[in-house]
């Protein structure tokens, strides 16, 4: 039987978690993966008698005891969302039931998380992490949620409009998502908005896009142009070779913003999203679960060995 001291709940195609466990295993430390996607290929069972969770995987067992359970890296979603895909009855069961699962892995409440599912759940709702970050002194765009508009719409001025969640599609075998886009008010007026809630912000203009990888108390920020020029726009929707990341250093008052943005979220990581403008930094959206692997490679930030000193000195917030 394997004692786990570390928990890795992810997913089998994953970078960012490779790389976790790829500096584990450099430094000796003994850790337990389990992907979502192959969670019926195991066998698992928590004893609430022994307040711990048993796990076959081919021949092999490894036990996760709350005693010694010392850190979660969390890589999952904590709530399901509908693609238009038509599942089958037993894969809505799989997907259903084990969400569940992980959702109740609350249970090892005494182990470090990053990030704890209910912080990741609470702050991902958009509206709550723009209101937060107002509060902790961060600068945010003029925006609005709903389905209706402002009655100040100005028919020549830009807007930027942004789904209020992840919006996902399933088309002719194709997953697909939406991305920020740039609309006139004309055009808004024109839309038929009132079927589905909308964030709707006003257009930064002439903006360098700023990602702040945050782990712990360490922040990465880093600069993102295209050929060295500003980008107008969603920046993702760019070909990749034409991008350009510069480390940067952030003014102390931003800096401390940030940090005092994710206590009140209770986050331990987060892909933070900034854009300046004339020396302005304006708050976007922190992301709980975003994307960082690619960073180590783009710009060679040890993002994977910040989070691994992080989970083995158990230093950060241990939940929510």
């Amino acid at each position: 039987m394997n004692d786990v001291a570390f928990l890795i709940l992810s997913n089998t195609y994953d970078f960012s978690t490779d790389l976790i466990c790829c500096e584990l295993e450099q430094r000796g430390e003994k850790y337990l993966r389990l992907n979502r996607d192959r969670f019926s290929d195991h066998r698992l069972l928590f004893s609430l008698e022994d307040d711990d969770l048993l796990v076959e995987i081919g021949t092999q067992q490894y036990r996760v005891s709350s005693k010694l359970l010392r850190s979660i890296y969390f890589r999952a979603p904590v709530f399901l969302r509908g693609t238009g895909k038509p599942y089958s009855p037993e894969e809505q069961l799989f997907r259903n039931q084990w969400s569940s699962f992980i959702r109740n892995l609350t249970v090892f409440n005494d182990a470090t998380w990053i990030n704890h599912p209910v912080a990741t759940y609470r702050a991902e709702n958009k509206l709550y992490q723009l209101k937060v970050a107002r509060e902790v002194g961060l600068m945010v765009p003029v925006t609005f949620v709903g389905n209706s508009l402002p009655n100040n719409i100005d028919c020549d001025k830009e807007y930027i409009v942004k789904s209020l969640d992840a919006a996902l599609f399933y088309d002719q075998g194709q997953e697909m998502f939406t991305y920020s886009s740039i609309i006139t008010g004309k055009e808004l007026i024109q839309s038929e908005i009132q079927y589905a809630p909308i964030i709707l912000q006003e257009c930064l203009r002439n903006k360098t896009d700023v990602r702040v990888t945050v782990v712990g108390d360490t922040l990465y920020a880093t600069s993102i142009t295209r050929n060295g020029e500003n980008i107008e726009g969603d920046w993702r929707k760019h070909e990749k070779e034409f991008l350009v990341y510069s480390s940067i250093i952030l003014p102390n008052d931003v800096q401390d913003g940030i940090m005092k943005l994710m206590k009140v979220l209770d986050l331990n990581f987060g892909g933070v999203d900034l854009a300046i403008v004339d020396g302005s930094y304006y708050f976007i959206e922190v992301n709980p679960t975003g994307e960082w692997g690619w960073l180590t490679q783009v710009a060679s930030l040890p993002i994977d060995k910040q989070i691994v000193n992080c989970m083995i000195r158990c230093e950060v917030g241990a939940h929510a």
